[in-house]
């Protein structure tokens, strides 16, 4: 009797003491803050699997060069790349979810008495006699082969899902890498614009130190007042604040092109920069943004994103319709059992089912309207992100041409302060004036000359922009990122090809030459005059004088109308004509006022004011070809009209 009470409680007391011990264990669980040396641990080994993977630096770094450098090593688009892969792992598990399902089980059943039992007569008697049909201790196992109508169109539908979520992530790839490239383009010239000023800078700010060393020296010796000393000092010193400032801009550059591309902290690096800066040019653009706009929207990642989530979406619709319909399951399989009171032990079964939620049809309406909402919120997305696409482009151009025609003002400006610091130079004479009127000229070339390449630079980034804003990419799926002088030179001819297609230089305009010709209506005495300042404004204005064969000769007849009280009228008709034909281009007036007495100086006003009045029809003209010509018609009060006409018959002189 002792035996078998140990046995019927000892069951019950393993299970409750497994449950207790799980118990305890479940509110045990307490939060674990990192240590610090947790801490130092992981950022070691972080930064050891960061920097094996870095390339030490191998010569000056061209364009591609840094360009296939940051595509091996940049982080950002590292994980862009893991999450591609982690999206085709999801779509290969999504597969084997359409499969049929092949379930294997094995049981294993105890109890410590006999599940005896007693049963009825067909006459309705209870039999006295117990009896039992299962074994104490037995073991189970069956293989089941079942099929979900239901679940396959559900789990097809997620696949195709998980196929168009694989094809998104491959376009947030190629964004990531389009952007790098952009951002490389910008980081690269700016490293180069830093390498070639630093040391310039460096020097120049070692120079004002110099001269304000000379200038204390020159203090205790009283060799000069002290307020001219300290005035001189401080000039020095406003100079060196805004060449330090300029200076922390450059190196920090540097930093950013470093941590850009993959090159360790503390790495020494050279870029392989064009031979001469000294007058940077920028190719214009050839393509008209509309047909840049038509491009972008074709080739640009987020428009095609956005076409993949609206096939998302449309399977997501079916999805839940699908969900809606009757449920039909089979399922095959042997079993297995080993209760010796079974006559047969072993056998094979088949089952089939219907099912269907007729609650669940009631959400049909709601479905929809859920549906539809969805289809116009990817509609609207996708209008908003075309037109945002459309206008990125027109920008691009617009920002690109803006650059271009700063970066010319530029290089003038930059040409222009060095011929003076070569005058202030040439003609240096002793004393403190001079030296520093000789430093604010270096350091305005220095500053100048900085500006001019954070133009240039980002006159670069903006043709990158243009070739971001179209969705161009230079590197595809199939390229080998892992050899980089290959993809250096890959990278190269797709660059030199965007380049080509879409951009060339276009050599300066030879400015033909301007002749002055008769000169009506003004008194001789002061006919000299009003010539000379004709000929100083169009000097003034870069104009090239040829009075012997000019491209375009300038008549001038001048009509004075009779005295009133507020002074002399006076009409100017200027004559744009051709040099060689004869042929009038064009007839300018402008009416004016003189004041009695008429003097020499209100002549020559008026002179100036005959060139200034078609100097930008005269620059149109020259700078043209022979056969073509820029035609404007401009009078007194009237509006500008601009008309492309060929050499030809003479076009009638415009009316006052």
């Amino acid at each position: 009797m002792d035996v078998v009470r140990k046995e019927k409680w000892r069951g019950p007391r393993a299970l409750c003491s497994l449950g207790a011990a799980a118990l305890l264990a479940g509110c045990s669980v307490m939060p674990r803050p990192l240590t610090l040396q947790e801490n130092s641990t992981q950022a070691q080994q972080d930064l050891a699997a960061i920097t094996a993977r870095l390339e030490p630096v191998k010569g000056p770094m061209t364009l591609p060069d840094a360009t296939a450098r940051a595509i091996r090593n940049n982080l950002e688009l590292r994980v862009r790349q893991m999450e591609q892969m982690v999206q085709s792992g999801q779509l290969d598990v999504s597969r084997y979810d359409m499969l049929p399902r092949l379930a294997l089980s094995a049981g294993y059943s105890w109890r410590n008495n006999d599940a005896f039992g007693v049963g009825y007569q067909p006459d309705g008697t209870i039999s006295t006699t117990p009896s039992a049909a299962s074994e104490r201790i037995r073991s189970t196992a069956n293989a089941a082969l079942s099929w979900n109508v239901l679940d396959f169109g559900l789990s097809y539908f997620r696949a195709r899902q998980n196929a168009d979520n694989v094809l998104i992530a491959e376009e947030r790839r190629r964004r990531a890498l389009q952007n790098l490239v952009q951002d490389v383009r910008l980081a690269w010239w700016r490293a180069e614009a830093a390498q070639r000023l630093l040391p310039q800078m460096d020097k120049m700010i070692e120079q004002i130190d110099q001269a304000a060393e000379r200038s204390r020296l020159i203090e205790s010796r009283r060799l000069m007042s002290p307020l001219q000393i300290i005035a001189y000092r401080r000039s020095l010193l406003d100079l060196q604040q805004q060449l330090s400032q300029r200076r922390q801009e450059l190196a920090q550059w540097r930093s950013e092109f470093s941590e850009l591309v993959g090159i360790a902290p503390g790495e020494r690096y050279r870029i392989a920069g064009p031979a001469s800066t000294a007058a940077l040019v920028a190719p214009e653009l050839t393509t008209r943004a509309e047909d840049l706009a038509a491009m972008a929207l074709e080739r640009r990642p987020e428009l095609a994103e956005e076409r993949l989530r609206v096939r998302i979406t449309a399977d997501e619709g079916k999805r839940q319709l699908l969900s809606l319909m009757p449920n039909l399951s089979l399922a095959f399989g042997p079993n297995y059992d080993s209760n010796r009171f079974l006559v047969n032990n072993e056998w094979v079964d088949a089952t089939g089912g219907v099912a269907l939620n007729l609650l669940k049809l009631l959400s049909l309406p709601a479905m929809q309207r859920a549906q539809k909402a969805n289809v116009e919120l990817d509609r609207a997305r996708r209008e908003a992100l075309t037109m945002a696409v459309m206008a990125q482009t027109h920008v691009a151009v617009s920002r690109y041409e803006l650059l271009r025609h700063e970066m010319g003002i530029w290089n003038q400006a930059l040409a222009d302060d060095r011929a003076l610091l070569q005058s202030m130079q040439a003609a240096q004479q002793s004393g403190f004036e001079t030296e520093l009127e000789l430093m604010r000229a270096a350091a305005r070339v220095a500053i100048t000359e900085i500006n001019r390449d954070i133009i240039h630079a980002n006159l670069e980034h903006a043709m990158g922009r243009v070739m971001n804003s179209v969705g161009y990419d230079i590197v595809d799926a199939q390229t080998n990122v892992d050899d980089g002088p290959t993809l250096a030179k890959q990278l190269d001819g797709a660059l030199a090809q965007f380049g080509q297609q879409h951009f060339r230089l276009v050599a300066n305009t030879p400015v033909s030459p301007v002749g002055i010709g008769e000169i009506v209506g003004v008194p001789n005495e002061s006919l000299a005059d009003f010539r000379q300042s004709m000929v100083n404004v169009m000097n003034v204005s870069r104009f090239t004088l040829d009075q012997r064969s000019p491209a375009v000769k300038v008549d001038v007849a001048v009509k004075m109308a009779p005295q009133q009280p507020s002074g002399r009228p006076v009409n100017v008709k200027v004559t744009l004509s051709d040099g060689p034909s004869g042929n009038l281009l064009q007839v300018v007036q402008m009416n004016s006022m003189l004041v009695e007495p008429v003097t020499q100086d209100q002549w020559k006003v008026l002179g100036e004011a005959a060139v200034f009045k078609v100097a930008d029809v005269l620059r149109r003209l020259v700078g043209g070809t022979p056969r073509a010509r820029d035609t404007l018609s401009l009078t007194e009060g009237g509006a500008l009209r601009l008309d492309r006409t060929w050499s030809g018959p003479a076009p009638a002189p415009a009316t006052p």
